[in-house]
C-alpha cells in the first residue's frame, strides 16, 4: 500500500463505505439520524445569523486571558462579524453546520432510496468526506478545552444573556454536536494517516492567522503576538498540536468503543478481510458472504 494512495486514506479497493456506515445508525433508525442531523445543522446556521444580526447594533464583551497573558476584555461589534471568518472557533462552527447539512441529505436519500449521493461521487469527493467527518469530530474539542481551560477568565455572571448564549453555543455545545457524530453513525474509526490531515488543516490555519493580521491589522488569538515572546508562540503551537493528537487518539478509542458495543466493529472485521488469489487479483470476503447469501434465498 503506497503513501499516498486512496487505501491508505480509508478507501479500500473494494470501494467506499460499502456497509453506508456514514448515513446509517445500529442505534436509532435512519430517518432518525437524518432529522438529528438537519437540527443541529439548523441550529448551527441560525445562531450564526442571530449571532451576526445582534452584533450589528451591540457589542459584545468578553473577558479572557492566556497562561502568560493577564485578564483582558475583548468587545466586539459590527467588525466582528466579517473578523469572525479568521477565527478558529467561527470557523470550526459554520463548517459543523455545512457538515450537517450534507450529512443529512445524505442520510435522507439513503432512507428514501437506499442509496445516497455520497456513494455516487468521484473518489476525491468520498476522500474528502471521510476527512471532513474526523475534522468535526476533532476540531470541536479542541476549541472548547482551549477555551474553557485557558482563555476564558469570567466571571460567568458578568456577561449578558446573549454572550452567555453565544459562548455556550459555539465552545461548549459544538463538542456536543461532535459526540452525536461519534456515537449515533456506525461510522468505522478513521484510518490513523487521517492525523496528518489535522495537523495539515491547523497548519495552513496559522498561516490563516498571521495573514489576517498582515491584512486585517489584528492578532487572531493574543498569544500570536510575537510582543508575548516567540518562545511563548512555540510552546501555544507545540500545545496544540499535542492537545490535537490526544483528542484524536481519545475519539477513536470512542469509535472503537461504540462499533465494539453495537456489533459493528465484527462486521467491518469480515469487511476488511481480503482474499488474494494466485493471478494477484483480490476480493471481498464479505461481498462473496453476501453473493452466497442472495443464492440461497432466491432457491428459497
Amino acid at each position: 500500500m503506497q503513501l499516498f494512495s486512496y487505501e491508505a486514506y480509508g478507501l479500500p479497493p473494494t470501494g467506499f463505505d460499502p456497509n453506508k456506515t456514514f448515513v446509517r445508525s445500529s442505534l436509532i433508525s435512519t430517518l432518525i439520524l437524518a432529522l438529528v442531523r438537519a437540527i443541529l445543522a439548523l441550529y448551527c446556521f441560525t445562531t450564526i445569523i442571530v449571532c451576526y444580526a445582534w452584533l450589528a447594533h451591540n457589542h459584545s464583551r468578553t473577558n479572557l486571558q492566556d497562561v502568560n497573558i493577564s485578564s483582558y476584555t475583548l468587545i466586539t461589534g459590527s467588525s466582528g462579524i466579517g473578523q469572525s471568518f479568521s477565527f478558529f472557533t467561527y470557523l470550526t462552527f459554520w463548517s459543523l453546520g455545512f457538515y450537517f447539512l450534507f450529512a443529512s441529505i445524505h442520510t435522507f436519500f439513503y432512507w428514501r432510496r437506499g442509496t445516497a449521493w455520497l456513494y455516487t461521487w468521484p473518489r476525491p469527493l468520498q476522500l474528502l468526506h471521510s476527512f471532513y467527518y474526523t475534522t468535526m469530530t476533532c476540531f470541536p474539542f479542541l476549541v472548547s478545552v482551549v477555551f474553557w481551560g485557558t482563555m476564558y477568565s469570567g466571571p460567568w455572571s458578568a456577561l449578558g444573556r446573549f454572550e452567555q448564549w453565544i459562548n455556550l453555543s459555539v465552545h461548549g455545545l459544538n463538542s456536543l454536536f461532535a459526540i452525536t457524530e461519534i456515537i449515533l453513525p456506525a461510522t468505522k474509526r478513521a484510518p490513523w494517516s487521517h492525523l496528518s490531515v489535522l495537523l495539515v488543516v491547523l497548519s495552513l490555519y496559522l498561516g490563516l492567522a498571521y495573514l489576517t493580521r498582515w491584512t486585517g491589522g489584528f492578532y487572531v488569538y493574543e498569544w500570536m503576538n510575537p510582543a508575548h515572546g516567540w518562545v511563548s508562540i512555540v510552546v501555544h503551537i507545540v500545545c496544540y498540536t499535542g492537545g490535537i493528537v490526544t483528542i484524536f487518539f481519545l475519539v477513536q478509542g470512542a469509535i472503537w468503543a461504540r462499533a465494539y458495543l453495537t456489533g459493528d466493529a465484527r462486521r467491518d472485521d469480515v469487511d476488511g478481510k481480503m482474499i488474494k488469489l494466485a493471478d494477484g487479483s483480490q476480493f471481498s470476503l464479505a461481498s462473496t458472504l453476501k453473493t452466497e447469501v442472495s443464492v440461497e434465498v432466491s432457491r428459497v
